[in-house]
């Protein structure tokens, strides 16, 4: 199931980026959208920088609310998705492509980090003191790494059931991903926010001042 997990996914990034909206609406019984727009409830002002950016959505939210968004992600179709939305929506492109554990920003250079539904890159050492490093004092990075459907319709049922095969609905393994967290001068805590339907998850770490 991994090895198939790890090939969906691969493919949902790269080849197949084109059904990635169709595919996350289904998964999540139309909600997904919504679920990552809790993270903006928890960012301080300034500019964003929003870690694996998908097919640019988060970017283009950013930007209506005001902010200054910026965005890298490793698969160059999502890039290609993301600068075309963008620019039919008259909105900035600042998009780069790199892997987070080498972001190429200079020390402090955003408010912000944002990131929804991540892989595993999240827990990577490496890849929070990079955020560690980009992070002014006092910034935050947010992170929305799961959801839960709480809904009793058919359809809430079967979207909770496909959702929890792919591994996105366990909550149990936060207590070691806080302390990885603050292991990189980034004390964070968790907080469920309840929607309609569902429950999701988000965690606020802050850089040190």
């Amino acid at each position: 199931m991994r090895l198939f997990l790890a090939v969906f996914f691969r493919l949902l990034y790269n080849e197949f980026a084109w059904t990635y909206d169709l595919v996350s609406w289904v998964v999540s019984a139309g909600m997904w959208r919504r679920w990552q727009r809790t993270g903006l409830d928890y960012l301080v002002p300034g500019p964003t920088l929003e870690v694996g950016h998908g097919p640019g959505h988060m970017l283009a939210a950013l930007e209506r609310g005001g902010r200054s968004a910026y965005g890298i992600d490793l698969s160059a179709t999502m890039g290609a998705l993301t600068g075309r939305r963008l620019r039919r929506q008259g909105r900035p492109v600042r998009l780069g492509r790199a892997a987070v554990q080498e972001l190429p920003f200079v020390d402090g250079a955003f408010a912000n980090i944002l990131s929804t539904f991540p892989t595993e890159y999240f827990v990577d050492p490496v890849a929070l003191a990079e955020f560690a490093r980009v992070l002014r004092p006092g910034g935050r990075l947010v992170v929305v790494p799961v959801a839960q459907i709480t809904g009793t319709n058919l359809s809430d049922r079967l979207a909770a059931g496909l959702f929890a095969i792919t591994g996105q609905s366990a909550d149990g393994w936060f207590a070691p991903v806080l302390a990885r967290f603050t292991q990189a001068g980034l004390p964070a805590r968790v907080v469920h926010v309840r929607q309609p339907r569902s429950v999701v998850t988000v965690i606020i770490a802050e850089a040190k001042v």
